[in-house]
């Protein structure tokens, strides 16, 4: 695909697309959307969001990848890019949604980055109550589900409670079941 300068928007907008099927489970999605935000990557210097998705779909692979090896490696350069992004534009909400929820998922035990996934959630969930960003109540619940997760996984068993807490005043019946299921898991 050969790329001009003013081109690169429509085929981030697809890489856009492609990253949320590879969400979804797409492997091959998780590929395309790497290898088109890796071009559109080399025309736009230092742009945050091209930055955070490109990080983003690098941890996807890494997610699929049967190697172990390029498993961490794909992970790693994932985590550098999102890291940068983040450095960028700190107060991007859809970049902290990317980079919190890469760090929530990988595993504690190897790459340390559950601080990091805690660190933007009470970014995103601050921003939520102070009304200064487009995060739904679904996203908003999920938020604080998983920040009382990523709270447990690091031991603090307390902090998770009072996340879930809040959470169980919304009064909905599937995150009373999500939280139960999580306490029973202890975190990670």
């Amino acid at each position: 695909m050969a790329y001009s300068k003013g081109d690169w928007k429509k085929e981030f907008q697809e890489a856009i697309q492609l990253h949320q099927q590879a969400i979804d489970g797409d492997k091959q999605a998780a590929k395309k959307a790497y290898e088109i935000l890796k071009k559109v990557k080399l025309k736009t210097a230092n742009h945050a969001l091209i930055e955070a998705y490109y990080g983003s779909s690098s941890a996807l692979i890494a997610r699929d990848h049967p190697d172990l090896i390029e498993k961490m490696n794909l992970a790693k350069r994932g985590l550098k890019a999102l890291d940068q992004a983040v450095k960028i534009e700190p107060s991007n909400s859809e970049i902290r949604v990317l980079r919190g929820n890469v760090a929530f998922r990988l595993p504690e035990t190897y790459f340390k980055r559950t601080k990091t996934a805690i660190e933007d959630f009470q970014f995103l969930i601050k921003e939520y109550e102070d009304k200064r960003n487009n995060i739904s109540k679904e996203q908003y619940s999920e938020l604080l589900l998983n920040l009382g997760i990523a709270y447990k996984t690091l031991g603090d068993n307390q902090n998770a409670e009072n996340i879930w807490g809040k959470l169980l005043k919304m009064n909905n019946s599937k995150y009373k079941k999500l939280i139960e299921k999580a306490r029973k898991n202890g975190g990670e």
